[in-house]
């Protein structure tokens, strides 16, 4: 499992103050994404060579409001890892108390772009994604 921590700021909340809910989905992408990042692997030139990684599905359950300034931890676990795609589970935590806000998973597909069609990942990605699995 890997784990990241962000505080919520005004980007995150609505009039209210409280977490939009479309926001859970960034903090992942945003967690998952770093990761790649940090390994060596990046998106960018992933999509420059004709590639895309779209979700084929996502879910999240919520539990317990998120407000302003609320740090939490979002913890990552890749679940199923085949040729040509991946299952993310995710949960996000109150740093503070570990409650859990929410959960839920994003199952992605390697494309080529031109013309779309689901392809092979190519090896750098399925390594990156195979230390995810590991840890």
């Amino acid at each position: 499992m890997l784990t990241f921590r962000h505080r919520l700021t005004w980007a995150d909340v609505d009039y209210a103050r409280v977490a939009y809910y479309l926001r859970y989905f960034v903090w992942v992408d945003d967690a998952f994404h770093g990761y790649l990042f940090e390994h060596g692997f990046h998106i960018k030139e992933f999509m420059e060579q004709g590639y895309g990684l779209p979700y084929l599905s996502s879910s999240c359950r919520y539990f317990l409001a998120l407000t302003l300034e609320d740090e939490v931890e979002i913890q990552l676990t890749l679940t199923n890892l085949d040729e040509k795609g991946f299952t993310l589970r995710y949960r996000i935590v109150k740093a503070d108390n570990a409650a859990v806000a929410a959960e839920g998973e994003i199952v992605r597909r390697c494309i080529q772009r031109e013309p779309p069609r689901s392809v092979a990942m190519p090896q750098a990605l399925r390594e990156s994604l195979r230390a995810i699995a590991e840890s």
